[in-house]
């Protein structure tokens, strides 16, 4: 899908040196645009040789990119009326608008939403298209006035490795000793010398033969058997702490102390409340192209 991102700069040089880091990050040139141009920066003309004069002056540009249902093509084009450039790449894969948005936010992009609400308090009510383009002098007037900053505390996270468990397996060889008991039967012969008549059987057996009696003996034999003593499972546990990460904010505090006739207490300009859930990009705001 489509999607086209913008990023709102004061200074030419900030938004040429995003303009050419979009093109080196692999962005087509010309799907970028910066407006106005710099031919046309600062001579009243913010349509001047570039697409938005081709799409019905800045508004109607802006609303070629963003479509027209939100005043983002107003805030805009009331920002070029103000001297600011917009940078507005076009992205053909929303995997790319994260690299996009970095590169904006780091060349020193802008929070429209911000700037709209500072106009706001001090009486914009919308674009005006009849509305002159701001000379210099009244552009350099306009950024004098002094701005609140308030720091705000982001607390990301990140995964750190703590350490490594490694799990070896090998062989080992133990001698054992076993205790066995053999059993051994071997002939004995005996003579002794006897005196005695021969009797019938004696004569019987008086002929030629032969006996034959066998030795036996016993010896170990051994074999082994395999037995499963011991299981190790592997894995990993999972748990969850909540850590409090303690640090400082800092902000612009303007006092502002009149003097005259009449003595007057001192009064602190705090500044607008920030808004919340702005839901857009800091400096780079996405919309679906048309």
């Amino acid at each position: 899908m489509a999607s086209t991102l913008a990023g709102v700069f004061d200074d030419y040089d900030d938004a040429e040196r995003a303009r050419e880091r979009l093109a080196s990050a692999g962005f087509r040139r010309e799907a970028i645009q910066v407006t106005p141009e710099r031919s046309a920066w600062g001579t009243g003309d913010a349509t001047h040789g570039g697409r938005a004069a081709q799409s019905g002056g800045l508004r109607g540009f802006f609303s070629s990119l963003f479509g027209t249902d939100d005043e983002s093509p107003g805030h805009y084009s009331e920002a070029v009326r103000r001297g600011s450039m917009v940078v507005t790449v076009e992205i053909d894969d929303d995997s790319q608008i994260s690299r996009a948005t970095e590169i904006l936010e780091d060349c020193g992009a802008l929070d429209v939403d911000e700037r709209v609400e500072h106009w706001k308090a001090a009486g914009y009510t919308g674009y005006d298209e009849q509305a002159k383009p701001l000379t210099r002098e009244e552009i350099a007037r306009e950024r004098e006035s002094l701005q609140v900053i308030q720091e705000e505390l982001k607390v990301g996270k990140r995964a750190v490795q703590r350490g490594v468990v490694r799990v070896h397996r090998r062989i080992t060889e133990t001698p054992v000793q076993e205790q066995v008991t053999l059993n051994e039967e071997r002939a004995v012969v005996e003579r002794r010398p006897v005196d005695r008549p021969a009797t019938a059987a004696d004569l019987a057996a008086f002929k030629e033969g032969e006996m034959e009696i066998r030795e036996t003996t016993e010896e170990p034999v051994v074999s082994k058997t395999a037995r499963v003593v011991e299981e190790v499972s592997i894995g990993k546990q999972a748990n969850q702490r909540t850590e409090t990460v303690s640090d400082t904010v800092r902000r612009t505090d303007v006092d502002v102390e009149r003097t005259g006739a009449q003595p007057q207490r001192a009064a602190r300009y705090t500044g607008a409340e920030r808004r919340k859930n702005r839901g857009s990009y800091a400096g780079a705001e996405r919309r679906a192209a048309l």
